[in-house]
């Protein structure tokens, strides 16, 4: 009888010890799928950096003399240190405070766009908070592919605008984007340039000019700058929506950046004036990993939408085995 009881005793004990380590268990379980329930925290976030600095070999990073001179006689690579230093001291300018409303000449207009914003918006679900860079910003509200989501849709970005007039406008509109009175550079590597002073269709004519061409009052020398360059200045590189209309360069613009390196989701590119036509940039941009949405062509606009192919590593070749 007390062999038989001590046996029921272990049996109830060892019952016991297995409840418990099963209800161990269970809160265990029960707490991981929580814990994967709850939304993760990413490393790199939507609006930090993304693949930044792949350093050039043999890079110089000191320059004795760093300057914007120093910079376009010895063709510097677009994340030298020289190079995003001298853009943060001079070129970047800070967007308007917060408070200070929009100076608009028409500000009952929603959307400025020609059909770009509402594009943007379908293809990323009404994002909030998002970063554009608009090149071609002209005054900050004409056309503009931006303002609707900078003031409606918070979302803040940089505004690229060569021609003096125009950006004179721009810095009076009290936008909450930086901006900056420059053009976007047709090498990997900064140039100044003479640029024609025409508002809204203000272009890239070729080489610096003199003095004396400069007095005529048509063309300004205006410095160019790589667009990975001043997205690096800024430190970002994931960018929601890329408008780009830089009357007749935008391949040659498009060709400068190192797609590798950054995260651009929507562009949206002009092509009516590109020179190697509508399918060059289309088959560029298919090279990049971008699916071509479609265009839009208004009396305004002729732009062709691309969004990044996020399915791209996803596919592959189906082969049928059976035939």
């Amino acid at each position: 009888m007390a062999t038989l009881r001590s046996i029921r005793i272990l049996m109830i004990r060892r019952r016991l010890l297995l409840m418990c380590l099963a209800a161990i268990i269970g809160l265990f379980l029960i707490k991981r799928f929580m814990m994967d329930k709850e939304p993760h925290h990413k490393t790199t976030k939507k609006k930090g950096l993304y693949n930044l600095m792949e350093e050039t070999p043999n890079m110089s990073k000191h320059v004795k003399d760093c300057t914007i001179e120093y910079a376009n006689e010895h063709k510097l690579q677009q994340d030298h240190p020289c190079l995003l230093d001298i853009i943060r001291r001079q070129y970047l300018n800070k967007p308007s405070p917060a408070d200070v409303p929009l100076y608009l000449d028409y500000p009952n207009i929603k959307d400025q766009s020609a059909g770009q914003v509402t594009a943007v918006l379908r293809l990323l679900r009404n994002l909030t908070k998002g970063f554009f860079i608009e090149s071609g910003a002209a005054d900050g509200e004409s056309f503009s592919n931006s303002l609707f989501l900078e003031r409606d849709m918070n979302w803040t970005g940089l505004l690229i605008e060569p021609e003096p007039k125009s950006y004179g406008d721009l810095a009076k509109r009290n936008r909450k984007s930086w901006t900056l009175q420059n053009c976007l550079s047709l090498e990997k590597y900064p140039t100044e340039v003479s640029f024609e002073k025409t508002e809204i269709t203000g272009k890239i004519i070729g080489n610096k000019v003199s003095q004396s061409e400069l007095s005529a009052g048509k063309l300004a020398n205006v410095q160019c700058l790589p667009l990975y360059s001043i997205l690096l200045a800024h430190g970002q590189t994931w960018v929601d929506f890329f408008s780009l209309d830089v009357e007749g360069h935008e391949l040659q613009v498009l060709k400068t950046i190192p797609w590798h390196k950054v995260n651009i989701t929507v562009v949206a590119v002009e092509w009516e004036h590109v020179e190697e036509g509508y399918y060059a940039i289309v088959d560029y941009m298919k090279e990049q990993g971008y699916v071509n949405f479609g265009r839009i062509a208004t009396p305004y606009a002729r732009d062709v939408v691309f969004i990044k192919d996020f399915l791209d590593d996803l596919r592959y070749d189906y082969i049928d085995y059976d035939e």
